[in-house]
């Protein structure tokens, strides 16, 4: 079993996440979903290091990921899974402008 993904840093639209361990000779990819999606439908990055940027993601958003591997050449029914992890992205800031949230107060 793969050890599961570890969150390096987050951001309102973007997460970081970390392979713990990485070996020559495997495809490595994340792949993540909101909690209501199923497996099937969720979005994939491959990854060609130990690290790799989720983007486009929605802010407050809580996403369920997970590590696929499979030996380099091997067919895709060879991927196996970490477990997966929940990680949120951040809460939108507040600032002085008219973007800012409608929920928040400026005093």
């Amino acid at each position: 079993m793969l050890p599961p993904p570890r969150c390096v840093s987050r951001t309102e639209v973007t997460l970081v996440m970390e392979i713990p361990i990485v070996q020559p000779g495997y495809e490595y990819q994340f792949q993540y979903k909101q909690p209501h999606e199923d497996w099937g439908s969720s979005a994939v990055l491959p990854v060609t290091s130990s690290t790799g940027v989720l983007d486009e993601l929605n802010p407050s958003c809580s996403y369920h990921i997970r590590v696929g591997a499979k030996a380099t050449g091997a067919p895709d029914s060879e991927w196996i899974y970490s477990e997966e992890v929940a990680v949120d992205t951040e809460v939108p800031g507040c600032t002085p402008t008219p973007t800012c949230c409608s929920s928040c107060s400026i005093q």
